[in-house]
């Protein structure tokens, strides 16, 4: 999709086409030393700077380009408003230390903690009756965003607020549902959908819409009939993350509701079956550049490197096919460097690669990394 210019915006023009102005107005040549010609070249700077405000701001009314606040006006015609931030929710089990004859409270707002600098609290007054011991209730994160997710059973423990006769307690289920305000990007595709639910969530389209507006964390919905009048939508979460079930059952909630799905249709949701791929290469470095040898090979195995940026993108939506050339091009890629004539080029000699080979990947998988086995060849 070409990018769209409301108005030229080229220095060379501009410059050009404000000393021929300035000359026919005078009546005379600004030659290269004339200290007004040098004004004029220093303005044109300015006039780019005010050419570039005006695109940018006539874009904002464009879908693709809006951003922010302008984005959240685009949404207002189809009532799709930005999802707000989210605050993550885990089954909680207190556990007293010995049985007692009378009620034990365990007040609305007791703070429990997995490393004592993030909070969770309960969310409502629990009750541990006489002759029990334990009692289940669902903790809230204190702050909504995602660093609240994927704490492990057993890892909220800390007992902040001290409740008289409770020994213990820990989360009995993954943390869950937390989540930052909704961003541009996913805002954006969520008002190019909104059009499509205008009828029901009949249309793929608008089941898809309904069910990304069930929860932040949802990246990817497959939406498909495996029988006559069923319908089942396919959960991804961000980052490839398998998503528990009170996200399922929350998906599920919305768009099985009377007022949003069609009469007939029977609404199933279920996380995505996983699709796993090992990783076996080895790479060559070209000896020309071996002063630069550590960066590289930090650019293509480190934290941040192409090896595990292969593995997020592989994993970040339903039904990608797991693609060879793509291991091979961000492995070249991350090691690129420029000639004289601002050519690119690739400072990686070879690359052998066993696994993966390339699969395909049905629209209700995704593709999870097994073993990963990345060996450096040396120099060639």
């Amino acid at each position: 999709m070409s990018d769209i210019q409301f108005v030229e915006v080229d220095s060379s023009k501009i410059q050009s086409d404000l000393i021929n102005s300035f000359e026919e107005a005078l009546g005379e040549t600004l030659y290269p030393s004339d200290e007004r010609r040098i004004f004029l070249q220093q303005e044109v700077q300015v006039i780019v700077g005010l050419k570039n405000d005006i695109n940018d701001s006539a874009k904002q009314n464009l879908l693709r380009y809006a951003r922010g606040q302008y984005l959240e006006a685009l949404g207002e015609p189809s009532r799709t408003e930005r999802l707000p931030a989210q605050r993550a929710k885990a089954p909680f089990k207190y556990s007293l230390s010995e049985l007692q004859t009378f009620d034990v409270l365990i007040p609305k707002g007791s703070r429990v903690s997995p490393d004592g600098e993030l909070y969770f609290e309960t969310i409502a007054d629990a009750i541990v009756k006489a002759g029990t011991k334990d009692i289940e209730t669902v903790i809230i994160a204190t702050d909504s965003g995602e660093k609240y997710n994927d704490f492990e059973i057993g890892q909220i423990k800390i007992l902040v607020d001290p409740i008289p006769y409770v020994e213990s307690g820990i989360n009995t289920g993954i943390s869950f549902g937390g989540a930052d305000i909704e961003d541009d990007d996913r805002y954006r595709e969520r008002i190019r959908l909104a059009p499509e639910s205008f009828s029901t969530t009949g249309p793929e389209g608008a089941y898809k819409y309904y069910a990304k507006s069930a929860d932040l964390s949802i990246s990817d919905v497959a939406v498909t009939s495996p029988s006559p009048g069923v319908v089942r939508l396919t959960v991804l979460c961000k980052d490839g993350a398998i998503p528990q079930q009170g996200m399922l059952d929350k998906v599920l909630s919305i768009c099985s509701d009377r007022s949003v799905r069609p009469l007939t249709d029977k609404v199933e949701v279920g996380p995505p079956s996983i699709k796993t791929y090992d990783i076996t290469l080895t790479y060559y470095l070209d000896r020309e550049y071996a002063t630069q040898e550590g960066l590289y090979r930090q650019a293509i195995e480190g934290e941040n490197g192409a090896i595990k940026n292969y593995i997020s993108w592989q994993q970040e939506c339903l039904g990608r096919d797991i693609s060879v050339d793509e291991l091979r091009y961000k492995i070249q890629d991350a090691a690129v460097y420029y000639d004289s004539n601002n050519i690119k080029h690739t400072a990686v000699r070879r690359v052998q690669i066993t696994l993966p080979i390339a699969t395909i990947v049905g629209e209700t998988e995704v593709a999870k990394v097994g073993l990963v086995s990345v060996v450096y060849g040396g120099l060639e």
